[in-house]
């Protein structure tokens, strides 16, 4: 366990290392192995030092960059697992002072992949550059894009022998922290909710979902190949539909409201469902779901297995903090209820 757990850590620096340098390195053949720096993963080619060092919970990578001519280094940080949301701040500690809080755009901005940020403005690099050379261990704190709170912890005790390191390979310079902006490509555009749908199921929410419900484990054989649903009810909101069973060709979902937002939380939704031989009930499962973010609708429809039971489709729009029902019919005949044309199984409205 506790080699695979190394080896994954290893690979989080490793992977960040190699988007690195196919994002801004021209092709040109690597300088010589770099000496043996611990958890840093570091390469030398055409005119640009690059290294990563992965978080100890192995979640983030720490990012340090030096180009030829320059008169120090880049400092950023990739977020392959959680992407940090670059509208929020980011706090900097090292050795646990609070050293800066980053405000997005002005003093830290997206570079390269849209979970890769970097340093721009010239006083808190050169602050971040001098303590981290200074001290033994570097904290990160940011919000991801559904507002869950991460800490990103390096041990940076190893930074001045990489730097000496790339003063072997480019030249000795003063070690101060500079902004790469101009060096740097930029992120590919992606929308907000491009960034949640990444993430999948959000961990907090999944242990939610699992200790709320009876559902089937969705990592189960049955489940693992039905894919969430994910949507965007506002620019704070997000919708989650986490399947829950599955049979007779009909997959049942429960739906969650996560907000983002200052206040945040959790929420879990209910709906009225139609049964004609018992009325109205409640129900904190819907079937065979889709979500239109367009006009913020859900619609659901159940199948029916069998002559004993009676299909449906509905349909709601999302109206402030729940859903409002627009829609709810009967789509065949039913046992007591004989099929009168589409209008007399609509139930709701009433006719």
């Amino acid at each position: 366990m506790i080699a695979a757990g190394v080896g994954a850590i290893l690979r989080v620096a490793a992977a960040a290392l190699a988007f690195a340098f196919a994002a801004c390195a021209p092709a040109a053949h690597a300088e010589d192995a770099p000496p043996d720096l611990g958890r840093w993963v570091m390469r030398c080619e055409a005119g640009v030092c690059r290294a990563s060092l992965p978080s100890d919970s192995g979640e983030e990578a720490l990012l340090v960059a030096r180009w030829a001519g320059t008169d120090g280094f880049a400092i950023g940080f990739v977020t392959p697992r959680a992407t940090a949301d670059r509208e929020r701040p980011i706090d900097l500690r090292v050795d646990a002072s609070k050293l800066a809080v980053l405000q997005p755009s002005r003093d830290y901005q997206p570079f390269e992949r849209p979970d890769a940020f970097w340093v721009v403005d010239a006083k808190p690099a050169a602050g971040l550059a001098q303590a981290a050379l200074a001290g033994r261990h570097l904290r990160i704190s940011y919000l991801d894009v559904i507002g869950a709170p991460h800490d990103a912890d390096f041990a940076v005790d190893g930074l001045g022998k990489l730097l000496d390191f790339f003063d072997s390979r480019l030249g000795p310079v003063k070690r101060i922290g500079i902004s790469p902006a101009k060096r740097l490509t930029q992120p590919p555009a992606v929308t907000r909710l491009e960034l949640v749908t990444r993430l999948g199921i959000p961990d907090r929410l999944m242990l939610r979902h699992r200790a709320a419900s009876d559902c089937e484990d969705p990592a189960s054989p049955l489940l693992k190949s039905i894919p969430p649903l994910i949507g965007a009810l506002s620019n704070t909101a997000f919708l989650y539909g986490i399947p829950c069973t599955s049979a007779a060709g009909n997959v049942a979902y429960r739906l969650w409201v996560v907000e983002t937002g200052e206040i945040g939380g959790i929420t879990p939704l209910y709906f009225a469902l139609y049964d004609p031989g018992f009325g109205w009930k409640g129900s904190d499962l819907l079937y065979n779901v889709a979500f239109d973010g367009n006009g913020a609708r859900l619609t659901s429809e159940w199948h029916a297995p069998g002559p004993s039971a009676c299909p449906w489709r509905a349909a709601w729009h999302w109206k402030d903090y729940a859903f409002a029902l627009d829609e709810f019919r009967l789509t065949a005949d039913c046992p007591g209820r004989p099929h009168q044309g589409d209008a007399s199984n609509r139930v709701y409205p009433a006719n």
